[in-house]
């Protein structure tokens, strides 16, 4: 039995975009927690952004709710383990606290333990208890892209990068619900891979959840019109049901 969980069209909320990613903010009292000059701090901070994919998910699900992290994940990154013995990246200086950027380069000193504390408690508990709260009873579409070319930092550097990845797991992802969307993706002339070169999905306690990762080249910008309103349509016409 096929259990219609949300209509495109319908004005029903029980779809939620988790946007981890997009922000660029450096509180102005954290920017002194850096080594490197405030313009090389921005930079580092717009490369390691999924820039523009909060506008990609207020266009594509107008009625959907939507989450953002509201600082930079090179001040905390929302979508890492809090517990760094449990995140892969915190090898990289990449944990739930920056210390390395995207290529290898120390960009913070050693963060003590008080502070590293108040950031989590700042940032990272208050995003986690909305997203829960949030979460329950709904589909959760977790938003990303990456970049073309594999980062310094990366764990799977030559996996496939293919247009659109889709990170899922078994217990979270139903997988009559991965089938639907990969065609229909494919469908619209889209190259899809599953869990390369990223994989998963955030657990927050979703009645069902997927990541979509889009390579940047395909993502582009809202200036880029007709690249932009292609992408956009096909997350808007996205299967949201499944068995």
């Amino acid at each position: 039995m096929c259990q219609s969980v949300l209509n495109n069209n319908s004005k029903d909320h029980n779809l939620l975009i988790h946007v981890p990613h997009a922000s660029t903010h450096i509180p102005e009292n954290l920017r002194k927690d850096f080594i490197f000059e405030n313009d090389l701090i921005d930079r580092e901070s717009s490369i390691s952004a999924d820039l523009y994919t909060e506008q990609l998910a207020r266009q594509a699900w107008p009625m959907a709710t939507i989450i953002e992290a509201k600082i930079s994940r090179i001040v905390l990154d929302v979508e890492r383990y809090e517990d760094d013995s449990k995140e892969i990246m915190s090898k990289f200086g990449r944990g739930i606290i920056y210390t390395r950027s995207h290529d290898g380069k120390k960009i913070r000193a050693k963060v003590s333990q008080k502070k590293r504390q108040a950031l989590i408690e700042q940032y990272y508990v208050p995003h986690w208890k909305k997203l829960r709260d949030t979460a329950k009873g709904k589909i959760l579409i977790d938003l990303h892209s990456y970049p073309v070319e594999p980062w310094f930092i990366e764990t799977r550097p030559n996996d496939s990068r293919p247009e659109i990845d889709l990170g899922f797991t078994e217990e979270l992802t139903p997988t009559n619900w991965v089938t639907s969307i990969t065609n229909h993706f494919k469908n619209l002339d889209f190259e899809v891979g599953h869990n390369t070169p990223y994989s998963g999905v955030i657990d927050a306690g979703a009645k069902a959840a997927i990541m979509i990762e889009i390579r940047r080249d395909v993502v582009g910008s809202p200036q880029h019109s007709l690249q932009w309103k292609r992408l956009v349509n096909a997350l808007n016409s996205m299967p949201l049901e499944f068995k």
